[in-house]
């Protein structure tokens, strides 16, 4: 289970730190949903005054919007290169929790929020944030149903955002119309050629 695993990265009963040098974590798969994620998180913040975890990938574990919320919080400490949620249950709620620690986590490079349940409020939300998020590099949206206030919003993002050069958007149900306002903001990008 995953508090055994908490346990250990706390370095629980012992006096001195376990795998001081750990700075990457990948539990994806686990299906550790919120409660877990919690364990996960405190975990994570103990061990800050050792050192920063720079890739976290919580992909597959049933994580939701309350899970998100815990996260985001305790990562505002940390300098999170890479994060990827991919394949959880974030909704809308998550994103906007997500969005709204994007401007303090100046070294993320890499974020992933493929299929999530994420709607038009969700994205619209993370595109406001992301201009304030200069250090990114990579973001992953695909399998999240966008409707064109979105896709409106994803296009004004692209054009201003200086260092965004790739975007997965696969199964997102685009119409032509949000089609064309997402191709308008990357063709409008002035500073890095966006790959799709």
């Amino acid at each position: 289970g995953i508090i055994p695993f908490a346990d250990f990265l706390e370095g629980t009963g012992r006096g001195q730190q376990v795998m001081p040098k750990l700075d990457r974590l990948n539990i994806s798969n686990n299906r550790i949903g919120d409660d877990g994620l919690a364990k996960i998180t405190r975990a994570i913040s103990k061990r800050s005054k050792i050192n920063s975890m720079v890739d976290i990938h919580l992909s597959f574990n049933a994580i939701g919007s309350g899970g998100t919320g815990t996260l985001m919080n305790k990562l505002l400490s940390q300098n999170v290169v890479t994060l990827s949620l991919d394949n959880n249950m974030l909704g809308d709620a998550g994103c906007q929790l997500v969005a709204a620690s994007l401007t303090s986590m100046h070294h993320l490079s890499s974020l992933n929020l493929s299929f999530n349940q994420i709607g038009s409020r969700g994205v619209t939300t993370l595109m406001r944030a992301l201009i304030g998020c200069e250090s990114l590099t990579f973001l992953g949206l695909s399998g999240n149903v966008m409707k064109i206030s979105g896709a409106i919003a994803m296009g004004f993002a692209l054009a201003q955002h200086p260092r965004i050069a790739h975007l997965e958007l696969y199964n997102c149900c685009l119409s032509q119309v949000a089609q064309c306002h997402i191709v308008t903001g990357i063709i409008s990008n002035r500073w890095v050629p966006l790959q799709i």
